[in-house]
């Protein structure tokens, strides 16, 4: 009996541990299986696909749900494969030829890092987009951002030509689910007036690589003599498809729709010219009496780019325009956070903070009076590890090349939720070029000197003159490049009329400019000058008579 009563007992303990031992191993699995995180629409707009905020969209467009959104009450406690997600209403919908179903959103200081990855799961109407989160997030708290979503109206659902109202939820069916509304002004077809021409484009799903043109011709019904059309792809490398121009004459409705039944093909044989590239072609369309017109065509199209095109159509002198583009729309996002536990710092120019700069060098002191060094990147900043909770002492020991070093110390705290961010500057070193004018012969200013910098002007200027003794000194100019190359500057001076310039010296001695007068040319008579003429006329007779007489004389010796 009491051998039974042992088994007993030694099998409840065993069943308890048993137990003990699976609930634990399921606590620790649960802490490290992703979580769906609290988190809230901050912000809802709306956006066109030029992704400019808009308060009227075209019933038939894609656009944007622009939407600031923010993890909540995380802390840094968020994790790779943590998620929410966010549903769209069933008053729209996803559709292939807007938008890829993954994409990524980026960390949103440009260091190109993905912060969460999103997938579209589209459904009949609506969709779900499930943001899942990548290591980025480790030690980061405040972690928020934007995403930009894209869809389309419902047209069975949404009411055109009035404001409409739309619902986001945020973790549909959770209990932290959360929700936000925006409106919009929902624009339906127009009656059309006086409409020469219109162009628009739309994605083919079938073909990424192609976009679909169809332009709209003398919806007015206007007489157009001698009318040329002539269409163009602009700034891009992209090309027409020849064999895919259409053109037909129609009869359109009110709202520039086809009337089902009207449309004819135009033999477009001799009117069409292409240019040799393909990005051009014009048709030659004769005379236009009132018809109305249909003209279609493909084109090719990178993924992601913003393709232009401009289409006019010529009458007698008479020219009508209209410009369209087309572009993919692509849902993002991006996204940024605090550190929490690390320190994190950013060195940049005095001067100008937008000049990162690499190679600073810092001691760090912990709480326990140990130090380490940071050294700072190509992007000008450096992240510590995860650090205990204190107090930390941060100084600046070796500055960048060109720099002076910042002597400041940095008190910085880091707690067990909170990182440390902390944006330091330093002063480029700067030096004084002297420059000294001497003359030989006469003074001639003032005179303007010209500084320049590695062979490049550098628009500064000095006016030397009698004022300032002949010296001036261009004064706080900057040794050093970005790189930390020491910088090389020359000088140059307004040429002196009548001198001619020599330039001595260096940037660190001083330039000397000596300008020397140039001689002038001797003045010598002129042939035609008369002004002694009788004197010379006197002389030479004088001369014939003194040579007669003594001729004579030495005859009569004889």
């Amino acid at each position: 009996m009491k051998k039974r009563n042992y088994f007993a007992v030694i099998l409840s303990f065993l069943m308890t541990l048993t137990a003990l031992i699976s609930w634990t191993k399921t606590n620790v699995i649960a802490d490290g299986v992703p979580k769906q995180v609290d988190a809230t629409i901050t912000n809802f707009r709306f956006m066109n696909l030029s992704r400019t905020n808009v308060g009227d969209i075209y019933y038939t467009d894609n656009f944007y749900f622009d939407l600031d959104w923010a993890t909540n009450n995380t802390g840094a406690t968020l994790k790779a494969g943590d998620y929410f997600t966010i549903d769209l209403p069933d008053t729209v919908m996803f559709s292939a030829d807007s938008s890829p179903i993954d994409f990524d959103l980026y960390d949103q200081d440009g260091s190109g890092a993905v912060i969460a990855r999103a997938h579209i799961t589209p459904g009949t109407t609506g969709a779900t987009t499930k943001v899942v989160f990548t290591d980025w997030v480790d030690n980061r708290y405040n972690v928020n951002g934007n995403i930009q979503l894209s869809a389309r109206f419902d047209l069975t659902r949404v009411p055109i030509n009035q404001s409409s109202s739309f619902t986001i939820t945020v973790n549909a069916g959770q209990p932290n689910t959360s929700s936000s509304t925006g409106s919009v002004n929902v624009d339906g077809p127009q009656i059309l007036n006086n409409e020469t021409l219109h162009k628009f484009a739309w994605y083919d799903t079938t073909n990424p690589n192609i976009a679909n043109w169809e332009i709209r011709i003398n919806h007015r019904q206007a007489i157009l003599p001698n009318a040329v059309i002539h269409d163009t792809i602009v700034g891009s490398n992209e090309r027409i498809l020849p064999n895919t121009i259409r053109l037909s004459t129609v009869q359109m409705d009110q709202y520039g729709n086809d009337i089902a039944g009207t449309s004819t093909p135009v033999n477009l044989a001799g009117k069409l010219t292409m240019s040799d590239n393909d990005q051009t072609f014009t048709i030659n369309v004769g005379n236009i009496n009132g018809e109305q017109y249909r003209l279609t065509y493909q084109s090719t199209y990178t993924e992601g780019t913003d393709l232009y095109n401009t289409l006019s159509l010529t009458s007698n002198g008479q020219t009508y325009d209209f410009d369209a583009h087309f572009t993919r729309a692509y849902s993002g996002g991006s996204g940024s956070g605090d550190l929490a536990h690390k320190i994190k710092l950013t060195k940049v120019d005095e001067e100008d903070n937008s000049i990162t700069l690499a190679n600073a060098v810092f001691t760090v002191t912990q709480p326990d009076g140990t130090t380490f060094n940071l050294t700072t990147g190509a992007d000008g900043t450096v992240t510590s590890e995860a650090l205990v909770q204190g107090t930390y002492k941060v100084k600046e020991t070796t500055a960048p090349a060109g720099y002076e070093l910042n002597n400041t110390e940095y008190t910085l705290q880091v707690t067990a939720t909170d990182g440390a961010l902390q944006t330091i500057t330093d002063k480029p070193i700067k030096t004084n070029i002297s420059v000294t004018k001497t003359w030989v012969g006469p003074k001639a200013g003032p005179i303007t000197v010209h500084l320049f910098a590695n062979g490049t002007d550098t628009g500064t200027t000095l006016t030397l003159d009698d004022t300032n003794n002949w010296t001036a000194s261009f004064t706080n100019v900057r040794k050093y490049d970005q790189s930390g190359t020491e910088i090389q500057y020359t000088i140059s001076e307004d040429a002196v009329s009548g001198y001619n310039t020599t330039i001595t010296g260096n940037q660190t001695t001083g330039f000397t400019i000596t300008n020397t007068e140039r001689p002038q040319n001797p003045t010598t008579p002129k042939t035609s000058d008369s002004t002694n003429i009788y004197l010379y006329i006197g002389m030479m007779f004088v001369g014939i008579i003194a040579s007669g007489y003594l001729f004579s004389k030495r005859k009569s010796y004889r």
